[in-house]
């Protein structure tokens, strides 16, 4: 349980961290959310124009929030995981991009800014938020075996360790069992043997 809330604090940071960062300078004054993100997959690399909000690399943020809240809710290590390399996959492959379109990269002033190192940490706190969780099928085992201890943990109550109450008394166990209780017709007549003896 302790473990299963950690990691889901550590995702949902992550899930903030990697989205707003978008909102920032990501290389020469141009934010993250500018950047077309199928600009990633063509030939032609990053290009200047800029993207409405659904269409830049505000979209595989968000979508990557969202396998992280659904990993948060379901308690799945995988969807947490998955959302992480998202993250990092798409950052990497805008950072090889860019490198593509410029020839190299610049760091610093008129390049790249902290809000590209923000989303690489975010995807990689993602995927330490994923390990920290137990997972959802270790948390239900965890709890059955609570139950099944507190099962064990009580008195068994057997046939012959019982109460009875007869006649207006109440007389305790054990008890004889009924081959005992009733002996054998042998049995009776050796008994009246002994007597008349």
């Amino acid at each position: 349980m302790v473990r299963n809330t950690l990691g889901a604090i550590l995702a949902l940071i992550a899930a903030v961290v990697g989205i707003g960062s978008v909102f920032f300078n990501w290389y020469g004054g141009r934010d993250g959310h500018n950047y077309r993100w199928w600009d990633l997959f063509n030939g032609a690399g990053v290009t200047g124009g800029n993207a409405e909000l659904f269409a830049g690399l505000f979209l595989p943020m968000l979508v990557a929030a969202a396998l992280a809240v659904a990993g948060i809710l379901l308690r799945s290590r995988l969807l947490t995981t998955l959302s992480g390399a998202a993250i990092l996959a798409f950052t990497v492959l805008w950072i090889i991009r860019q490198y593509n379109a410029g020839n190299g990269l610049t760091i610093g002033e008129g390049g790249m800014s902290w809000p590209v190192l923000a989303a690489l940490g975010s995807g990689l706190l993602m995927l330490y938020a994923a390990t920290t969780m137990a997972g959802r099928h270790l948390a239900e085992r965890g709890l059955r075996g609570h139950g099944r201890h507190e099962h064990e943990g009580r008195p068994a109550h057997h046939g012959r360790h019982r109460e009875e109450k007869t006649g207006g008394e109440v007389r305790q166990g054990p008890w004889r069992r009924r081959h005992e209780e009733h002996p054998v017709h042998g049995e009776h007549e050796e008994h009246g043997r002994r007597d008349v003896a």
